[in-house]
């Protein structure tokens, strides 16, 4: 009988995943942080539903 990770095994927090962005972008974790922070992100309940039919 197999043993499955748990569903969150594969999670990671939010200062491992700036670590994975930066890295990937060739930035520095706080340059990410201050990028993130300049985003207008609307949230999804302000957001314009679409009907593309």
């Amino acid at each position: 009988m197999s043993r499955e990770a748990p569903a969150d095994a594969d999670m990671v927090s939010d200062e491992e995943l700036t670590e994975l962005l930066a890295d990937a972008e060739g930035m520095t974790p706080e340059e990410i942080e201050r990028s993130a922070a300049e985003l207008d992100i609307a949230p999804p309940e302000e957001a314009t539903v679409v009907d593309d039919e």
